[in-house]
């Protein structure tokens, strides 16, 4: 009797320990998601008030100062004057979800707290004048990251993904058609999974209420049990907007 109330006390004692060190680093891991969306979120407004074809580089560089000369831009290669980039991620967590291959398991970690969360922004300059700018956000979401091919299904893409660039015009034509189209601004979601990525083009006469949309950026489920799914977890006021 004495013996197995001992293995007992010892048995509670042991899983105690270990709820109490799941529940601690669930604490420290959303604490750390939370740290680097503040981080994510100040740059993304610091962009917001840039201008294409006004705004200075010494007016980018006070604006945004862990800005650091590159010497790629946002076609591989530094296709201006000059290029400049920043990239903000949460290292651990983000390589540990990116190796994770078992939808299960990657469920698992993302309920613990492991959230996967980066900001890669690029500016090139012309003349010292902000020629464009580019920025793809990357948040973890259901599912494990697929090469392509296949595609992964809308849901189970692993990652919500936003891109928005900023250029001083926007070209098109129609498929098989001559005329070209000068848009204000695109929005356009991805193709195979429409409801975790979405990509937004703006130009400096786009509407206010599209530029204000694009740059309003909510991460608080980044920190919560559910996690993020969607884009428009992230985006909020400019899905209706993406519906017209």
């Amino acid at each position: 009797m004495v013996r197995n109330r001992l293995v007992s006390h010892r048995a509670q004692r042991i899983c105690l320990w270990f709820f109490a060190v799941v529940f601690t680093a669930g604490i420290a891991l959303r604490v750390e998601a939370a740290i680097y969306a503040r981080r994510i979120v100040s740059v993304v407004m610091a962009l917001s008030t840039l201008r294409v074809g006004e705004s200075s580089k010494a007016d980018a560089l006070s604006r945004i100062p862990d800005l650091r000369p590159s010497a790629t831009g946002a076609y591989g290669h530094c296709d201006a004057d000059e290029c400049s980039s920043i990239f903000i991620a949460n290292g651990f967590p983000n390589r540990v979800l990116s190796r994770t291959r078992n939808s299960t398991l990657s469920a698992l970690l993302r309920w613990l707290g492991f959230r996967c969360e980066g900001l890669d922004v690029r500016i090139a300059f012309t003349s010292k004048k902000l020629s464009y700018f580019v920025y793809r956000l990357e948040v973890s979401a259901p599912g494990v990251l697929k090469g392509i091919p296949p595609p992964p299904r809308d849901g189970e893409a692993g990652v919500v993904v936003i891109g928005v660039s900023s250029r001083s015009f926007i070209k098109r034509s129609a498929p098989n058609s001559a005329i070209e189209d000068h848009p204000l601004y695109v929005v356009t979601p991805a193709r195979s999974a429409p409801s975790q990525g979405i990509g937004i083009v703006l130009t400096p006469n786009a509407p206010e209420e599209i530029v204000r949309g694009t740059f309003d950026l909510k991460l608080d489920c980044l920190w919560s049990f559910a996690g993020c799914h969607r884009w428009n977890e992230l985006l909020p006021s400019l899905e209706p907007l993406a519906q017209k």
